[in-house]
């Protein structure tokens, strides 16, 4: 069911402020093969979405959760549910090609190329397995398993070089080969669900403790670390990264801040507090953060995306949700993509702060879309991935 605007968000500075991105469209050619579309995690996509109220081009009842951000591939669209189910459809009809099962909660996110379907597989209360497998992606069929004596759960992985890098949600962070799935290093970590972001042969990685470090790609030797200050724990937040900085929310039991840092040595640039704890990604477009958070951060709360300037810290315009925005903005053209624990899609102009449209589903949207052909794909908690056009 599509909702016309009912109000309109806050918005809080003038909108000179931000330059627009360019609005490419490729027929049939656009792929979406990550979390957050490149491996700067800036959530930037070269493509439209829709643009004004959508139709629902087919949706798919997987019958558990869909948390991960759909894949979209050479005509194929790719995600798991949080029972473990792991799902190939076809991207024009939504019909089913293949599926597989884990047995147990799949990583958070997926990833993909030309040949591999890359899932992890989180630690279950039954068994101490916890693996990644490498899928045909076209059939299903498993290539290669890697199952560490690391036994906490594989979550986030990233495909680089011919190279795979792999965390762990309590260890390590891990590289390996990706035709053979076998070890090349490791690297200590306390753990987390937020994705590796790689920019110029460096490796960045945000854990559980909020601290970051930058490794080498080829030996995961570390370059630099910035430690946290906050001694609250945030597995689900991904950084990104422009062409100077590394830009991180770093939250704590109120509030927190927005950390730029120089990408090349690790040092603090600047601090921007913020005025609520969020699990959110930063997506960023034109030296604009865009984040959500936990408002409030009670039941029945309402929450806010939020678009910063990371040269000043101000804050451009703020919209309100009635409930949580954990997963992040997805940006193409003129416009922010987000879902909300109030069960709704939101379209929200990118410079203006101001609704263009709002899709609601059956339950809360924690699922990051993505765009791909001016389609927008989501899942929902209510079991459903959506495809809008």
């Amino acid at each position: 069911m599509i909702d016309k605007p009912t109000a309109s968000p806050v918005s809080l500075l003038a909108t000179g402020l931000l330059a627009s991105l360019p609005s490419i469209f490729f027929p049939a050619l656009a792929d979406s093969t990550m979390f957050q579309a490149n491996l700067e995690r800036t959530g930037v996509y070269d493509d439209t979405g829709p643009e004004n109220p959508p139709k629902l081009a087919w949706k798919f009842d997987a019958g558990s959760p869909v948390f991960s951000t759909p894949l979209v591939y050479d005509g194929i669209v790719y995600f798991t549910d949080f029972e473990g189910e792991v799902y190939a459809v076809n991207q024009n009809s939504g019909s089913l090609i293949w599926k597989k099962n884990l047995e147990q909660q799949p990583s958070f996110q997926i990833t993909l190329n030309e040949d591999f379907l890359l899932v992890g597989r989180r630690f279950s209360r039954n068994d101490d397995k916890s693996y990644l497998i490498a899928f045909d992606r076209l059939s299903g069929e498993e290539i290669w398993r890697f199952e560490p004596d690391d036994k906490t759960g594989m979550d986030a992985a990233t495909i680089y070089n011919d190279m795979v890098f792999l965390t762990s949600m309590s260890n390590n962070l891990f590289s390996l080969d990706l035709e053979t799935g076998e070890e090349i290093w490791r690297h200590p970590i306390q753990g987390g669900s937020g994705q590796p972001l790689i920019s110029n042969d460096i490796l960045f990685f945000q854990d559980t403790s909020q601290s970051i470090d930058a490794l080498s790609v080829a030996t995961g030797e570390k370059i630099w670390s910035y430690p946290s200050s906050s001694n609250k724990q945030n597995s689900f937040s991904t950084p990104a990264i422009d062409d100077c900085c590394i830009y991180s929310i770093i939250s704590e039991n109120e509030g927190g801040v927005v950390s730029r840092i120089n990408k090349n040595n690790g040092e603090l640039i600047a601090e921007f507090p913020i005025e609520f704890s969020s699990m959110s990604s930063i997506s960023l477009a034109n030296d604009i953060a865009f984040f959500g958070d936990d408002g409030e951060g009670h039941a029945g709360a309402h929450g806010y995306m939020n678009a910063m300037n990371v040269e000043n810290g101000e804050l451009i315009w703020r919209f309100e949700t009635e409930g949580f925005i954990r997963g992040a903005g997805s940006i193409a053209g003129d416009t922010v993509y987000f879902g909300s624990g109030d069960h709704y899609m939101y379209a929200v102009d990118r410079h203006t702060g101001e609704m263009k449209w709002r899709y609601e589903t059956d339950a809360g949207i924690a699922s990051t879309p993505a765009i791909v052909d001016g389609r927008l794909y989501f899942g929902s908690i209510d079991g459903h991935v959506y495809v809008l056009e």
